[in-house]
């Protein structure tokens, strides 16, 4: 009896120094899913964060790659910082090939943002060196991370991001299916009658509780609903909710997948593209009985 209790309270102490060891890893990881959270809705400091982190091992398992791809984000969007950064890498093969012409294009571009040392780097190299090699796939860099989201464009980025988060999806697909969709611009109208932007026809509009499609609050959280109840009904599958909003559910049911409409077919691929993931975690039971105000 006493052997049986001394391995019960054994079980428990071993179970509770897991229960720990849990919690001390999740407060480790949670800064660090803070901050990509932060960089994946634009905020070029978090991009640059991460970037650093991902190219010294800082708190991450070092990853060249990773770094390249978030200090191409930034510096595409005229971090100077990051096109130093980006440009030291392939001077030095920090993790990447060496290539000095890639590096001058980097160091010019920050030595034009202002960047005093890229400035008297380039001094010290053949800045007559040019190659047409592409690092950063601008195809990737959505728009809501470019300049040419200014004003009105950011203001709807940051309702977006707001909306997403308190029904549970993630900013980043919303903000893929905007772009897509209107491009941010709440006054747009589609030739099929589809306004506003989250492009919403009248019907759907009414179905998850829109009264005025053309406030652009209650367009994205008529669309917010719509998509969440669409992963839902696909079970998190996003490239089948992505061709439910764009073709209706009952397409996607009848052809028990994607629809072979080339439009569809090309929306899908773009959005999946920006958002880069094929699943997202999705509610079992939802209702939207309650209409907005």
């Amino acid at each position: 009896m006493y052997m049986k209790k001394s391995f019960i309270l054994s079980a428990l102490l071993l179970i509770h120094a897991l229960s720990a060891i849990s919690t001390q890893l999740y407060a480790y990881e949670s800064p660090l899913q803070a901050t990509i959270a932060k960089a994946e809705t634009g905020l070029i400091d978090a991009q640059l964060e991460l970037a650093i982190a991902y190219e010294h091992g800082e708190g991450v398992s070092r990853d060249p790659q990773k770094a390249v791809n978030w200090y191409c984000r930034a510096a595409l969007k005229g971090s100077a910082d990051a096109q130093r950064n980006l440009a030291w890498m392939f001077l030095n093969a920090r993790g990447v090939p060496k290539d000095e012409a890639v590096a001058v294009r980097w160091f010019s571009a920050a030595a034009k943002s202002g960047d005093d040392f890229s400035k008297n780097i380039l001094a010290r190299l053949d800045t007559e060196l040019k190659t047409s090699k592409t690092i950063c796939d601008a195809s990737t860099i959505p728009m809501w991370e470019t300049r040419h989201c200014r004003g009105q464009c950011r203001e709807f980025v940051k309702q977006a991001s707001e909306i997403a988060q308190g029904y549970n999806i993630e900013p980043r697909l919303v903000l893929a299916i905007i772009q897509q969709e209107s491009r941010f611009n709440a006054k747009a109208r589609s030739h099929k009658g589809a306004i506003g932007l989250m492009q919403l026809l009248p019907e759907t509009a009414s179905r998850f509780g829109v009264r005025n499609i053309h406030n652009p609050e209650q367009n994205i959280k008529g669309g917010v609903r719509y998509l969440s109840w669409l992963l839902n009904e696909y079970r998190g599958d996003v490239a089948l909710a992505l061709a439910g909003y764009n073709a209706g559910e009952k397409a996607v049911d009848r052809y028990k997948g994607i629809p072979p409409y080339k439009e569809t077919q090309n929306y899908v691929k773009r959005i999946l593209k920006i958002y880069g993931k094929k699943h997202h975690p999705y509610e079992k039971s939802l209702s939207f009985n309650n209409r907005l105000k």
